[in-house]
């Protein structure tokens, strides 16, 4: 007899008296035949429990992000998002949602009125009102009132003014010219930007606008 063939007579004998000894042991023979009812993987029981582990989680983390609400905001285009600060990106998508602008229209218009350091430290201040609606040449209006501590809601309020409401404290609703700007929603970008550099909103008429715009759609 080889010496392989010696090995594997030993491990055949192992194996019977292993099988001997479960015989004569009730307990363990009783869990042997109830786990054969049950359907194993080659890796047995514990293989089976993780796969129960893994389908739950998977099961769980679908449910989390289902009940997770949303905002409703659009898609920005990539130049915005690493163009403009966290909150800008909020305010932005929220507002695009709201009025139906092009996001990449209103992710120009933002840039235009503050980006850089001075997006940045205004966020710092948590001040989110980011088309600086109240700041005028005689003064500052509602700019302390909370409306514009969140960037949502700071969205949804310039929205509305936009729309001709009275959403911002102390300082009345929208010229005709702003209200207009609305109008061309869902026309091409390049409507949405002549409409805003008419309407009156900077005195300088916003002459970067339609460069601010491909920088953030490219």
């Amino acid at each position: 007899m080889s010496f392989t063939d010696a090995v594997s007579r030993v491990s055949q004998i192992q194996a019977q008296i292993s099988s001997l000894q479960t015989a004569f042991n009730p307990s363990v023979a009783g869990a042997s035949a109830t786990q054969s009812t049950t359907p194993t993987t080659s890796a047995g029981t514990a293989a089976g429990s993780s796969s129960f582990a893994t389908a739950l989680a998977q099961a769980q983390q679908t449910g989390t992000a289902a009940d997770v609400p949303s905002t409703g905001g659009a898609a920005l285009p990539t130049g915005a998002q690493t163009q403009l600060t966290s909150d800008q990106q909020q305010f932005a998508s929220q507002l695009a949602a709201q009025t139906g602008l092009d996001p990449g229209v209103v992710s120009a218009w933002l840039l235009a009125e503050e980006s850089g350091g001075a997006a940045q430290s205004r966020q710092a201040q948590n001040n989110n009102d980011w088309l600086n609606i109240g700041y005028t040449d005689s003064g500052t209006y509602g700019s302390a009132d909370s409306v514009w501590s969140n960037p949502v809601t700071a969205a949804n309020a310039t929205a509305g003014w936009l729309k001709g409401q009275n959403t911002i404290p102390g300082y009345g609703t929208a010229s005709s010219g702003i209200q207009a700007i609305l109008n061309t929603a869902g026309q091409p970008a390049s409507a949405q930007i002549s409409a805003l550099q008419n309407s009156g909103w900077a005195s300088s008429g916003y002459p970067s606008l339609p460069s601010l715009y491909q920088q953030v759609a490219a």
